[in-house]
């Protein structure tokens, strides 16, 4: 404990962090460490049937097993606190008997002041050593599970599970298990102390002990009833939590896409939805709680009224209050039994939903080494193996050979049948084909990361290192530097020609931070075509034998794909010059005859394979592309020098504005007078739930307080009484009224719990979700471009579970404790008015305590919650990258990061229960003094029996009382810091809408679609403390866009493309001094214009698909608003060619990963979504005339950024129609670097830098030399 006092000394001068610094080596690592491979070391090498599966309390088994002495070693302990804490009742008989006495011995009354100093010291220090042992298990459970947790997300099978419901296991239902396990050893010390407690009543009352024997047995027969629905309510109830925060997970990765496709305000009513379904859930569990809270208190408070009007022996004031002491000692273990049941329920049911995620299937590497088979196995073995001898007597040339493969996604469903090929070493394979024909499935094959297998898959040489991009490039919250190293060393030269082979050298000569930018949560601050190169640069960096590409090149403009195509793939490339195997699957076919072996797959299988020279003349899918050979000619280095020359004049321009250089608004979610607190936090936890709530809650508890205490003194007048020589009433008057004020304190309790744990929660968790929402959806996207998604996940996990669980039931604890206290403080006086003396010098002491606690327990706790946020964000980060991360052989070096971040957040937690530990022990020596002081003036005043009594049966409890009362209201105001969180990020995090922009158009705006912007210039460094000019991300744009004309917007990466879109739906904001008529739609100014309107107005399809978490049936992926019938849903899919895709996997109501479809699927439910907007939009009535062709011909504005840039020919064609036919009416404005969609369009608008530098039709354009827009065409090989 000397520890302790030192940092509370420290915090009390400088800060608990500090603190924690000076502290930390103290603390042992197997406490605040992982317990790695423990918990199931079974599950490392043993196949599934070694798993705990069909033992519901498996882990629970385990845990025990490897927790077994750290659960043993506070046993002895807590024993030692029972026989303190019996001594009480036999100390108070004694004394009571020593006063009742007409001449009293000095020596045996300082004996008696001895014995008091004696038992409540050893209570005190018993009592300390119990529970520091036992927070220690707390600690090391926690280490075990979160590991495990972690651990085996990193063995999980891609598109199996919805990972986000792990970060409810590691968050909510850890804590669960903390909390059910807070008071484990006083359920048997209870049942023990009880029992004892029960003998010493049949000694002193007879078989009347029977009496609150059988009450108890009643209570604890319903708590058996009640427990029967705890398990089924609490997993009701963790499951929306876990729907909910996975949910909210997803929509914090794509904020940006979800407000470009005008989804934001309807995801955030189906989260806020979701939260009411899980507070209903919660409150079923939570009625069971105060039921179970009923029954704990009902011995308790029934059991000595029903008692003492049983029994039949003579009563006396020692042997009233003796069996009262008993009493207590029999009920009080049993009230906290009651509560710690449902509690400890609740955690095992967690660790049960731990188990369970635990058990499932995890990722099965099926491909086979053949060097290490040549170590193990003889050639038969390998033959028998294989059903072939071929892998044996394969040429040393070979790096991957796949023979009668057959994989996919779900048992006997193959996405590809039939597979073989062979990839040889230092080779270049491209793998092509339409949409959904299993491209990136075949990436996952050669990464083993598929889980239903069949054939063989035969690596010639092990490659724990595999440079891998995926098809979505995967992003930390990182610098741009960091994300290219990832966990390697920075080696100067290697990492300069990766960017200068990945031309990311130009965007960071335009960055201000240049490689040392954020690129925010998932790369929200940077182009797709931006986050394809960064992914690329990473996976040249790893410097493997192997590379495996899916789709780098989307979103990349002509002229930086072939800079990078020739850089890194062709002739001289970096590849070839590391004689690095290469495997590409692209759509950018214009590459293949640089190939040295081209696989062309489709209907589920590979379709013909060879050289490109080979195909072409095969009449096959390869010749039909219609790409010539120019593999052997100049032209493409002349491009490449002529790209290598544009690249260093760009990158001596000045620095334009770019979001990459936004530096983003910091958020600080935690008020800065941490020491302190904030009143004002309670006023607003109090009105998110209603004043009226409190009022009735802080009533409650003073009725509370008055029925409990006041019995106690009506005991007394009863004891006076039955020692009167004619007695003022019957035996039946005293019992019925003492009866009635302990119903009567039930009663209050019962509408409390219903008042704080059902209306309160209700009201307040809705309230404070809805604000906290809004708040995250109306934010600028310059706030996510610096801010931790765990951060905010953990807002919406921990913070709300706090206020769902622990801010109630301290708020409860606290009225109960504070007004049971003042009660108690009225009643001990009466044995001597000398005590009231000591009282102000009492709550000096006591306030001195509060403060000089509260100012580390406050701080510590807050620090816990930061602490998390750390492991959270990694956890989230980890299992998105998961493919990755076990690609690039990382995992190890995450599980090892985890195990910090685990050690680093256990830090402030354990303190924090140390910190606890040292309140009870000074308080429990409080108590010693107030019973030495009261034991003083009771033998050397020779008190009145009965109020010396009444004084010391109140003060067997009125420690624990004030115990209570510190221990609670700290609670409290620690976690009152989880609404102090929420209220800060509401004030702080300033909504992207301004004064002004208030003008919400009709429904069927806009009916024209007519865009209009004059001398525009933008800025995401707009409010930002940068000194000097903005840099500027548009510039002085003037450009006019008719009713119905469609617009293709061109440029190399970064040129502005995405911007513009940004703009036009104010997701970016032009300069302050642009004028109204600068910026218009339809007329409209968009300065006035509400910005969510706005968004639901205009049809927007961002570069990147968004998906609801996975299990959402593809209707609602498709339908998010619920708008649609199952009909129009069916037709939409018909008309982007997904519905017997849709079919075949359970039909529209079906669930889904987005995992399972395809980069070119997934764009087309982007599509998809949009046409069932635009049919929402206009309906196709019949009626009379040409009705039905006038509501068709409505236009409106479609906004397309780079949708065809993850899909085939045959796929950008039904794009092509869809925007023809559906979209006749409307003016298209599309971003893309792919040129064949848009040379039928209207116009085409070329940006670069920001500037618009050409416009004019796309193929008159083309044909003009010296056009920049001919440039690009003929850098895409048109």
């Amino acid at each position: 404990m000397h520890l302790v006092h030192r940092m509370l000394t420290m915090a009390r001068y400088h800060s608990v962090t500090q603190a924690l610094r000076g502290l930390c080596t103290y603390l042992p690592a197997h406490q605040i460490g992982s317990y790695h491979n423990i918990c199931w070391p079974s599950d490392r090498t043993a196949d599934s049937s070694r798993k705990l599966k069909g033992d519901s309390y498996g882990l629970v088994k385990v845990l025990v097993k490897t927790l077994l002495v750290p659960l043993l070693l506070p046993i002895p302990l807590r024993l030692a606190l029972l026989g303190f804490t019996f001594c009480q009742p036999f100390f108070i008989e004694k004394l009571l008997d020593h006063l009742s006495r007409p001449e009293i011995e000095a020596n045996v009354g300082y004996g008696f002041i001895g014995a008091a100093i004696l038992i409540y010291l050893g209570m005190a220090v018993s009592a300390a050593l119990c529970w520091y042992l036992h927070h220690r298990m707390r600690a090391m459970t926690r280490s075990i599970l979160v590991t495990e947790i972690f651990s085996r997300a990193t063995q999980a099978r891609i598109g199996a599970d919805d990972h986000n419901a792990a970060l409810t296991l590691m968050s909510t239902d850890i804590e669960r298990i903390r909390l059910g396990l807070r008071m484990l050893h006083n359920v048997w010390a209870g049942v023990i102390q009880a029992a004892l407690a029960a003998w010493m009543l049949y000694i002193r009352l007879g078989l009347v002990f029977l009496v609150p024997i059988g009450v108890v047995v009643v209570c604890f027969t319903l708590l058996g009833v009640l427990v029967n629905f705890t398990g089924d309510s609490q997993r009701a109830w963790m499951t929306g939590v876990q729907k909910r925060v996975g949910l909210t997970a997803t929509v914090i990765a794509g904020m940006k896409n979800l407000k470009l496709s005008g989804l934001a305000s309807t995801v955030s009513s189906f989260v806020q939805k979701l939260r009411v379904e899980e507070l209903a859930a919660g409150a079923r569990f939570r009625k069971i709680f105060i039921l179970a809270a009923m029954l704990g208190f009902t011995p308790m408070l029934i059991s000595p009224p029903l008692t003492l009007a049983f029994t039949q022996a003579s009563l006396d004031t020692s042997k009233v209050f003796t069996s009262l002491a008993f009493l207590m000692l029999l009920t009080n273990p049993l009230s906290q039994i009651f509560t710690s049941i449902p509690e400890l329920v609740s955690g095992i049911a967690c660790i049960g939903r731990i188990q369970a995620f635990l058990e499932c299937e995890t990722r099965h590497d099926f491909r086979q080494v053949l060097s290490d088979r040549k170590k193990n196995l003889n050639f038969t073995e390998i033959e028998a193996d294989t059903g072939s001898s071929e892998i044996e007597t394969a040429p040393d040339s070979t790096m991957i050979s796949i023979k009668n493969g057959n994989f996919g996604w779900k048992e006997n469903a193959f996405v590809l049948q039939d597979i073989n090929a062979n990839i040889e070493k230092s080779s270049f394979t491209m793998v092509v084909g339409p949409v959904g024909s299993g491209k990136s499935t075949f990436c996952k094959t050669l990464l083993g990361e598929i889980p239903m297998s069949r054939g063989s898959v035969v690596l010639s040489m092990r490659c724990p290192r595999i440079g891998f991009c995926d098809q979505t490039a995967f992003m930390w919250n990182g610098t741009i530097r960091d994300n290219i190293l990832g966990l390697s060393m920075y080696d100067e030269k290697r990492y300069n020609s990766v960017i200068q082979a990945t031309a990311l050298s130009v965007d960071f000569a335009k960055l201000t931070q240049g490689d040392q930018t954020n690129v925010g949560s998932d790369g929200i601050t940077l182009s797709g075509g931006q986050k394809q190169r960064v992914s690329l640069a990473r996976a040249l960096y790893l410097e493997s034998d192997l590379v495996i590409l899916d789709d780098v090149f989307s979103g990349l403009d002509a002229d930086t794909e072939l800079h990078v195509f020739q850089r890194v793939f062709g002739p001289g490339g970096l590849l070839q010059q590391r004689r690095t195997t290469v495997v590409l699957c692209t759509h950018s076919v214009r590459f293949l005859p640089f190939s040295d072996h081209v696989i062309a797959l489709g209907d589920n299988t590979i379709k013909e394979q060879g050289s490109f020279k080979e195909l072409a003349e095969q009449g096959g899918y390869v010749q039909s592309l219609g790409i010539r050979d120019s593999a052997g000619g100049d032209g493409s280095e002349a491009v490449s020098e002529t790209a290598a020359s544009k690249e260093r004049t760009e990158a001596q321009k000045d620095a334009q504005g770019s979001p990459d250089g936004s530096p983003g608004a910091e958020v600080n979610l935690d008020d800065p007078n941490r020491a302190t607190g904030d009143k004002a936090v309670y006023k607003y936890y109090f009105l998110s739930m209603g004043l009226l709530v409190p009022f009735c809650c802080f009533f409650l508890a003073a009725l509370w307080g008055f029925f409990t205490n006041f019995p106690t003194i009506w005991l007394k007048f009863w004891t006076d009484d039955i020692s009167s020589e004619t007695r003022s009433h019957s035996h039946a008057y005293y019992v019925c009224i003492y009866a009635l004020l302990q119903v009567s304190a039930l009663i209050s309790l019962l509408l409390l719990g219903i008042t704080l744990f059902i209306v309160s929660i209700k009201r307040a968790g809705a309230n404070l979700h809805h604000d906290t929402l809004t708040t995250l959806i109306q934010a600028p996207l310059s706030f996510f471009t610096h801010a931790d998604t765990g951060v905010i996940a953990n807002l919406f996990s921990q913070d709300l579970n706090l206020i769902d669980t622990e801010l109630p039931d301290a708020l409860l604890n606290t009225l109960f404790c504070v007004f049971q206290a003042l009660g108690q403080a009225a009643v001990m006086p009466t044995s001597s008015a000398y005590l009231a003396i000591s009282y102000p010098f009492l709550a000096v002491l006591l306030y001195s305590v509060q403060r000089f606690y509260l100012r580390t327990s406050r701080q510590l706790r807050l620090l816990d919650l930061e602490a998390k946020s750390p492991l959270y964000t990694h956890f989230m980060d980890t299992v998105r990258g998961i493919t990755t991360l076990r690609a690039f052989g990382y995992i190890s070096d995450e599980v090892s990061k985890n195990a910090r971040l685990l050690n680093r957040s256990q830090q402030p937690a354990y303190l924090l229960a140390m910190v606890q530990e040292w309140l009870n022990l000074v308080l429990d020596m409080i108590v010693m003094i107030l019973a030495a002081v009261l034991t003083t003036l009771a033998v050397r005043l020779h008190s009145n029996s009965g109020f010396t009594g009444a004084s010391l049966v109140t003060l067997m409890s009125f420690g624990e009382s004030l115990s209570g009362i510190v221990i609670y209201y700290t609670r409290l105001e620690t976690s009152i810091g989880a609404i102090s969180r929420l209220k800060t990020f509401n004030a702080t995090v300033k909504p992207e809408g301004k004064e002004g922009e208030d003008m919400v158009p009709p429904e069927n705006w806009p009916q024209h679609g007519s865009v209009e912007l004059n001398n525009v210039s933008a800025s995401y460094q707009m409010g930002s403390e940068s000194e000097g000019e903005p840099n500027l991300a548009l510039d002085n744009l003037c450009l006019s866009i008719k009713p119905g004309e469609k617009v293709a917007i061109c440029g190399r990466t970064g040129s502005g493309k995405s911007s513009l879109v940004s703009l036009l739906l104010k997701l970016l904001d032009p300069l302050q001094d642009t004028p109204n008529e600068g910026l218009l739609i339809d007329g409209l100014p968009l300065n006035s214009l509400d910005r969510d309107a706005l968004r639901q107005r205009v049809i927007a399809v961002p570069q990147e698909a968004v998906f609801l978490p996975d299990g959402a049936t593809f209707k609602e992926n498709l339908d998010p608003s619920g708008l649609s019938t199952l009909d129009e849903c069916k037709a939409v899919l018909i008309d982007i060619g997904l519905w017997d895709f849709v079919q075949g996997r359970g039909g529209i109501d079906a669930g889904m990963t987005s995992s399972t479809l395809s980069g070119g699927q997934r764009q087309l439910m982007s599509i998809g979504r949009s046409l069932l907007r635009r049919r929402a939009r206009t309906p196709q009535t019949p009626g009379p005339g040409n009705m039905t062709e006038k509501i068709k011909d409505q236009g409106g504005l479609l906004l397309l950024d780079e949708v065809n840039s993850s899909v085939d020919q045959d796929m950008e064609l039904i794009i092509k129609r869809i925007i023809e036919t559906e979209f006749d009416a409307y003016t298209v404005i599309a971003v893309s670097h792919r040129l064949d969609m848009i040379m039928d369009f209207d116009t085409v608008v070329v940006l670069d830098t920001g500037k618009l530098v050409e416009v004019g039709n796309p193929r008159a354009l083309a044909s003009t030399e010296g056009s920049r827009f001919a440039s690009l065409v003929r850098a895409g090989g048109k």
